[in-house]
Order: C-alpha cells, then structure tokens, then sequence
C-alpha cells in the first residue's frame, strides 16, 4: 500500500512539474538577436534625467525636453555640451517634442499640445486641446510633412483595452484634432506573435515615433520594454527590433538627421540619461 501512494504522489509530483516547465517555456524571454549598431554615444547632465523627446533642430543640435518641467533644453552633439533652454509652461508630464520650422511643438501626456512660436528667439506660447478628456496617455509625436499635420501616438488607454494602439492627427493650418485614428499598430499583427508578454495590449506600448525624412516608414520605440517597430507610410507593419535593455535603459524619445542618422535618447535609469546614434540592419 505504501509503495502504491509514492508511485501515486510521484505521477502527481511528475505532472506539476511538467505543467510548470510548459508554463515556464510558454512565458519565456525569447532569445534576442540584436540587430543593431551604436555608433555614437552622449551622456547628457543630469537635469536630463527624465529626458522624453527630442528633434533635430541642425548644426549638431538637438531640442530636449523632459517629464516634469515646460523646458526646452538645446543639446550640442559636437561640443557635448546644453547652450541653452526655453521656458515655455510650469511643471507637467511633458513627452514628446517637434520642432517645424521657426516653431517648436510640446507634447503633454493628457493630449494638451504647446505650440512655441519663435521658440529661440522671442517665444510665445499657445495651447490646443486634443482628446478633450483623460482617459489616454499619449506619449509619442511626430510632424508628418506631407500632409502638413502633427501626429501623436498612443500609449496606453485608462479605461480600456484595445486591440490596437491609434495614431491621431492634429492639423496645422485649421488647429483640428482628428478623433478617428489615422494609423493603428494592430496588437494582433503576427511581428508580436514570439514576444513574452501576457496581456495583448502591452505588445507594444509607443513612447515616441517619427517619419524617415522620405516619409516611406514610421519608426515607434516602445519605452517600457525597449522596442523598436517599422511601418511602411500606409501603417503596415514591417519589421520589430528587440533592444537591449542594458544599452536602453528606458528609450523615449526619437529623431532623425537630414543625411539619416538616427538618434534615440534614454532616460537615466541605470546612470546617466543618453543619447545614442543608432544603426539598424
């Protein structure tokens, strides 16, 4: 009788632990392969540390901005150094930053939009609404030049779970928010099909985007678990880069040069915040 309940308890110890190990191999990290070069690295000061955009402004410059204060900060790529920074709201949950032109446009994470005018010379401020309430955190935004019109880009919905994460449009001549999606990164889409992650709406949460300067494709980062996502300019997806989470401590922010180098900063989670040049193969 002994012997017969330990070959019982051993098929019962024998079953959990090949539920488990299924479990575990259902849910594991799959091996990363990472396609990529850094070729340029800054460390920026630590008022940076939150940084959450940029944009390319020329000559070896770029605009900052960070999570908690309505600051431009401009950063130097040559001399490495910040020479200079505009004061443009009070403390808030700024984003992301574009810069068109003479303007430059500040993303807040309720929707709420900062067009600074004349923004290095004699900056005025005005604000323009997008979603009208808070029930989204958008993070991500871009100038599409093509159609003359901003893009921002969805984070997470607060009170849903979509299958999908919206890309708007706010249009530069009229000041209209469209409400409809332009773009939408499919949860579904089978470039998530091996990544480990549980809940369908966390496939990819976009931290920053923008367009290739021949507008052909959309680049996304994703922040939270560092991600780096093509799409071709019709929305469909096209290739998902793994980012070491090592080189990419919390990747938020996106820009691309005029001869296409392209450069993603860092929040300074593990040390100093960054920016780095990156090479995708």
């Amino acid at each position: 009788m002994k012997t017969e309940l330990k070959i019982i308890l051993g098929l019962f110890l024998l079953i959990g632990l090949t539920v488990f190990a299924f479990n575990s191999k259902t849910w594991e990290q799959p091996k990363k392969n990472y396609e990529y070069t850094i070729v340029n690295r800054w460390e920026l000061p630590e008022i940076l540390e939150e940084v959450s955009g940029i944009s390319w402004i020329g000559n070896n410059k770029i605009a900052c901005i960070q999570d908690e204060d309505g600051t431009i900060f401009i950063y130097n790529l040559k001399t490495s150094q910040l020479e200079n920074k505009i004061d443009f709201a009070n403390k808030g949950d700024y984003e992301d930053i574009v810069v068109f032109e003479n303007d430059a446009y500040v993303l807040r994470s309720d929707g709420i939009l900062f067009r600074v005018e004349n923004y290095l010379t004699s900056p005025t401020v005005t604000e323009y609404s997008t979603f009208n309430d808070d029930s989204r955190n958008v993070e991500g935004l871009t100038l599409d030049k093509n159609y003359n019109r901003l893009l921002l880009a969805v984070k997470d919905e607060k009170h849903k779970e979509k299958a999908f994460k919206g890309i708007y449009a706010f249009d530069l001549v009229t000041k209209k928010f469209q409400f409809l999606p332009k773009y939408k990164i499919d949860m579904k889409d089978e470039i998530f099909k091996n990544l480990a992650v549980k809940k369908t709406h966390k496939l990819m949460r976009p931290s920053a985007l923008t367009f290739t300067n021949n507008a052909e494709e959309i680049y996304y980062l994703d922040g939270a678990q560092p991600k780096f996502l093509i799409s071709d300019n019709e929305g469909n997806l096209k290739k998902l880069y793994q980012l070491n989470e090592e080189e990419f401590n919390q990747p938020e922010g996106i820009t691309i040069s005029p001869d296409n180098r392209i450069f993603i900063s860092n929040e300074g989670k593990k040390g100093l915040p960054n920016i780095l040049e990156v090479e995708f193969h």
